[in-house]
C-alpha cells in the first residue's frame, strides 16, 4: 500500500486572492439588496403605485444577493 503523497499547500498570493474574493460577499449582498430598492423606489414614483414595487424589487434584490453569496461559496469552498 503506498503513502499519499504530501498536500502542497497553497501559497500566500493564493490565500491572499480567496480572502479578498470572499470579503466581498457582503458588500454585493448589500449592493444587490440598495439597487433594488433605489428601482422599485423610482418606479413606484414614475408609476404611482405605492409600495408595492418597491416592496417587489427588494425582494428580487434579496434573492439576487443570496444567490450571489450562495455561489461564491460554492467557488471558493469546494
Amino acid at each position: 500500500m503506498d503513502p499519499q503523497p504530501p498536500r502542497k499547500n497553497g501559497s500566500m498570493a493564493d490565500a491572499f486572492r480567496t480572502i479578498g474574493a470572499l470579503s466581498t460577499v457582503g458588500f454585493s449582498f448589500v449592493l444587490a439588496i440598495g439597487l433594488g430598492a433605489i428601482a422599485g423606489y423610482y418606479l413606484d414614483k414614475w408609476l404611482g403605485t405605492g409600495p408595492w414595487l418597491f416592496l417587489l424589487f427588494i425582494a428580487f434584490g434579496l434573492a439576487a444577493g443570496i444567490l450571489n453569496v450562495y455561489r461564491t461559496a460554492d467557488r471558493f469552498l469546494k
